[in-house]
């Protein structure tokens, strides 16, 4: 095996250990959306015993985590990039599941500011360092299938938190825990108590993963070449950057404003119940959010070892088309059944590019910058896409009905003017995309085999 640091390539890591920290990765991304998404069957608990407002709230559920992103992503990405990556996931799995302890045991507004913050900050490194080591475990014909497997935690880490929440929060109902010098916790300061605790055995297994040799070897011994640094990698090919970051954005954005308003059509318009809202969409979530990940990598992964390379932007634009006629069934239906199966489809296609789009980068993206600019994107995406796509469809219905009406017209514009975008951005950006990696691939040879 020649020295990966010197820019020659090595053979791949054995299946055993790149499946190993796959599978490791996929906990910890499991966690980080358990963790992240938990606050929102615990709202009710926490305004009533910490006195704070739906601003403040909403504090705690987003902002926070857009504080990280501007103050924090790049340098975390930035070690990512440079010393161990390992490492570096591990100490980011176990200091968010830490926080998330925190939180449990925070008694105001400030307090509990500082352990979300600290939450969005850890969980911070899983995206990048998961992008950077997969990219270096599997040839790119085997990373789609990996990275559908470690996306398709967002969708167990949400269900679990919504089922597991409510069967522990209906278990400790009416009791007050007393913890010696932690002193007493209601419910849901437990909850957020034993949900920190579940990721630390996480961060443990994480210190077992094999740090592979990087691929991409030590950019400044390459001397002048297409993307081995930060800046070259949006300007020396910004047609395949560009299309990369726009296409997925605003696939994120028509997920976002089309599953973000699932529940709230379903009880205002249909007349379910939260408990029956809650578990078909738990439900749905549990099973086609996985399913959609997982065959969205294998798809391209099938279109890679036929001799399509830019078979992420395909799975992409199927997933683009795929949206729209779902939101439209589901905004447009009065039926149950119909809306029912409209939520399926958002779902599933929604879900079938969260891994493809990071595998996107991996293949036009030198190594020495990958982390980074993975960071770059996410930033992007969650500012964006999260900040901004549930807002849109509330803003549309109000233009058309007033009030807080109009949710499903406003869903049947916007998700599908979202896809329509996506899906421009691309079909633009094939050439583009094909051009950077050839680029890239000249640049460091890809052993096929695994």
């Amino acid at each position: 095996m020649t020295d990966a640091t010197q820019g020659s390539p090595t053979a791949w890591p054995r299946a055993s250990i790149a499946w190993y920290g796959t599978a490791v990765l996929f906990l910890g991304y499991l966690a980080a959306f358990m963790d992240r998404s938990i606050l929102t069957l615990l709202v009710v608990p926490i305004e009533k015993d910490l006195g704070l407002n739906n601003v403040q709230l909403g504090v705690l559920q987003g902002l926070a985590f857009v504080t990280f992103y501007v103050l924090m992503g790049l340098p975390l990405a930035f070690a990512i990039d440079r010393i161990n990556r390992r490492n570096v996931v591990a100490a980011g799995i176990g200091f968010w599941s830490v926080m998330t302890c925190f939180s449990g045991l925070a008694r105001s507004f400030n307090g509990f500011f500082l352990a979300r913050v600290g939450v969005g900050a850890g969980e911070g490194t899983i995206l990048p360092g998961a992008t950077s080591l997969v990219a270096d475990y599997f040839p790119p014909a085997k990373r789609g299938r990996a990275l559908g497997l470690f996306a398709s935690g967002i969708y167990l880490g949400n269900s679990l938190s919504l089922i597991g929440a409510g069967v522990l929060l209906g278990h400790l109902q009416g009791r007050i825990t007393h913890l010696g010098f932690f002193g007493d916790l209601k419910p849901w300061q437990m909850v957020l108590l034993v949900a920190g605790l579940t990721g630390l055995p996480v961060a443990l297994a994480a210190l077992f993963m094999r740090e592979p040799p990087r691929r991409h070897g030590r950019a400044k011994s390459l001397g002048p070449a297409p993307g081995t640094g930060l800046k070259e990698a949006f300007t020396q090919n910004p047609g395949a950057i560009g299309a990369q970051i726009v296409g997925f954005t605003m696939m994120a954005f028509a997920a976002y404003a089309g599953t973000s308003w699932l529940a709230t059509i379903f009880i205002r318009d249909l007349h379910l119940t939260q408990l029956a809202t809650g578990l078909r969409l738990g439900v749905m979530s549990l099973v086609l959010g996985p399913l959609g990940s997982i065959l969205g990598g294998l798809l391209a992964d099938k279109l890679e070892s036929a001799g399509q390379r830019s078979g992420k932007f395909t799975t992409g634009l199927v997933a683009a088309i795929g949206v729209v006629p779902g939101a439209l069934l589901f905004a447009g239906s009065p039926s149950l059944a119909r809306a029912m199966v409209g939520a399926g489809l958002l779902i599933f296609f929604s879900s079938s590019v969260w891994g493809v789009a990071v595998g996107a980068l991996q293949e036009i993206v030198h190594g020495a910058v990958l982390g980074r600019v993975t960071a770059i994107y996410t930033g992007i995406l969650n500012i964006f896409a999260l900040g901004l796509g549930p807002l849109s469809v509330a803003l549309v219905g109000r233009w058309i009905s007033g009030g807080n009406g109009g949710l499903s017209p406003g869903m049947a514009i916007v998700v599908p003017l979202a896809a329509l975008v996506a899906a421009i951005a691309f079909i633009a950006g094939r050439r583009p995309y094909l051009k950077a990696r050839d680029q890239l691939d000249s640049l460091i040879p890809i052993n096929r085999a695994n």
